[in-house]
């Protein structure tokens, strides 16, 4: 198993996930245009490439359109990232159906290691401009939230020929996550996003795309190395690509 730090990530200065995920040894990342990428492990990419768990914090992103990920649309707040994991190798199927070549598994900080606030923000002649503010805070001596909202701005890309691609791509996201006590033996953590973007297309109307989820985990302390953990979450996205086709997803999950 590979991990990569937030600190890796901020020594690299990777924007996004998929930038992050180059520096691992065995990934294959490659950027398509503006917004898309095909990513795997161990072959078999493209754009398409259904061989690949991905998870955020337990929550999996997988799009039964095609059994991949849509990554335009995993747009991470990478100053909230505690690490990426990423396993490798058939033996990741115990994970999941379709992690017949590896896992990655995007963990985020507790809201206690994100007190303060925060601000970032960059402009460039093709990134044209992204930002984001944090805000963290303490809600007595054993709980703690964290609030975030996030923007991005891309221009189009260039052809060979040195003309614009006519692909730019805007993307806005919020979110928050609340970690708490419940008692002497129990903790309770609550996080979630909205998020909603749009890329222009040369031949057809704008692609739109959008989504919200919510996560929960009760974990109940048996004794000194046991304990219980219950996780759920609903994550619904909506994807439309003018003349293609156009998705709606609800997904729900519960697991002990």
């Amino acid at each position: 198993m590979k991990v990569v730090t937030g600190d890796d990530i901020r020594r690299m200065g990777a924007l996004s996930i998929p930038e992050a995920l180059r520096y691992i040894p065995g990934v294959e990342v490659a950027r398509v245009d503006n917004r898309q990428y095909a990513i795997t492990a161990r072959g078999f990419n493209g754009t398409v490439a259904n061989k690949l768990l991905v998870l955020i914090d337990g929550r999996s992103v997988y799009t039964p359109l095609f059994s991949g990920v849509f990554w335009d649309a995993q747009d991470v707040f990478l100053d909230d990232v505690e690490q990426i994991e990423v396993i490798r190798g058939p033996g990741a199927t115990v994970w999941g159906a379709n992690a017949v070549n590896g896992v990655i598994n995007v963990i985020s900080k507790r809201a206690a290691d994100t007190q303060g606030l925060l601000v970032t923000g960059a402009a460039g002649n093709v990134e044209r401009g992204f930002g984001g503010i944090r805000y963290g805070g303490a809600l007595g001596s054993r709980s703690f939230f964290r609030i975030y909202g996030k923007t991005l701005d891309r221009d189009a890309s260039l052809r060979p020929n040195g003309q614009e691609a006519g692909d730019d791509f805007r993307m806005t996201q919020g979110g928050f996550r609340f970690d708490g006590a419940l008692g002497a033996s129990s903790d309770l953590s609550v996080q979630g996003d909205l998020y909603g973007g749009s890329a222009d297309q040369p031949a057809t109307d704008d692609m739109k795309t959008g989504g919200r989820n919510v996560m929960t985990r009760w974990t109940h302390r048996l004794a000194e190395r046991s304990d219980v953990n219950v996780d759920a979450y609903y994550d619904h996205t909506l994807r439309e690509m003018p003349r293609t086709f156009r998705e709606t997803l609800d997904t729900y999950d519960v697991s002990l």
